[in-house]
């Protein structure tokens, strides 16, 4: 074979060399380039799935509608999974229906139902009958906070597997919003001072150790609470009191003072951080004046070493 034949061979070899080298790399590189573009508009896609109010996923927002205002906005109240607390800062387009709101609550008789949701997969770790509840009862504090009436406030919580939408433990649409348009010479349905002769006749009894850093509570304990926070909401400069009790053999009189005195502050501190306001709430130390069984025996003693809550 001559060197001109041997040359071209080489020619054509380096061809199809160079041809298979850029199918088997540069098309590979072209298809990562290609799966990158298309994971970056899935990601973009889910962001403006967020925050669009056509969304078909998020899209029950803070809104509400009467006779004489109608607001509504794609943003929503946001709170961790398992968690009551919202997630700060609240966002602007919600803050400009809440001063609508206040304006208009103030003209009439109306009231605004706030429903907070959670899911069965949830986990209550509040001081509420269910996180729902508990959730919107952090709503009603911000609005209380910006200026809207206690007692023009209605709370509800409701379990919901369908409209919370969770997003990297993040719970959109947590709650949901009512008008409620009220007749002015329509009388309360509740009779408030017999909840609270109710609630005194029957006070809920907190048992813990020193050092605890929860309070464990049973349902009846929570949905005792329910009907505590609903009295505070609905009963102008309400407080509840929060007395703290020993038994009879820790010490003298003002060592068992300084104990049931701890007792009752470590209940009122619990207490805010589930969402009671501080102004609400008066705590005192008894001692071991008032004991409700035996001194002489372990199963009373441990009854008087209590914490009752009442209503004042």
């Amino acid at each position: 074979m001559s060197k001109k034949a041997v040359y071209l061979l080489g020619i054509v070899f380096t061809i199809l060399l160079g041809t298979w080298l850029y199918i088997i790399y540069c098309c590979d590189c072209y298809n990562v380039l290609n799966n990158n573009i298309d994971t970056k508009e899935t990601i973009e896609k889910e962001s403006i799935d967020l925050t669009n109010s056509n969304s078909v996923e998020i899209n029950k927002g803070f809104g509400f509608k009467g006779k004489e205002l109608d607001f509504n906005c794609s943003d929503n109240f946001l709170f961790n999974k398992s968690n009551f607390n919202l997630l700060l800062p609240i966002s602007d387009s919600i803050n400009l229906g809440i001063s609508k709101l206040k304006e208009q609550l103030g003209k009439t008789s109306s009231k605004f139902h706030i429903k907070g949701f959670y899911t069965s997969d949830e986990v209550n770790n509040s001081i509420f009958p269910n996180l729902g509840l508990a959730r919107a009862n952090g709503i009603k504090n911000y609005l209380v906070e910006q200026g809207i009436p206690e007692g023009k406030l209605e709370l509800f919580g409701e379990l919901n597997e369908n409209d919370p939408v969770f997003r990297n433990d993040t719970i959109f649409n947590a709650a949901s919003f009512e008008w409620l348009e009220v007749d002015e010479n329509e009388a309360s349905t509740e009779n408030w001072s017999v909840v609270k002769n109710q609630i005194n006749a029957d006070p809920l009894v907190l048992y813990f150790n020193t050092g605890q850093a929860t309070i464990e509570l049973s349902e009846g304990d929570k949905q005792k609470i329910a009907t505590i926070v609903d009295y505070l909401n609905h009963v102008k400069d309400s407080k509840i009191i929060i007395e703290g009790h020993t038994d009879n053999v820790v010490g003298p009189r003002n060592t068992n003072l300084f104990y049931s005195e701890e007792r009752a502050n470590f209940a009122k501190k619990y207490f805010i951080t589930n969402g009671i306001s501080e102004e609400k709430m008066e705590a005192y130390g008894r001692g071991s004046t008032k004991p409700i069984a035996d001194n002489n025996t372990n199963v009373g003693r441990a009854k008087n070493r209590r914490t009752e809550v009442t209503i004042k």
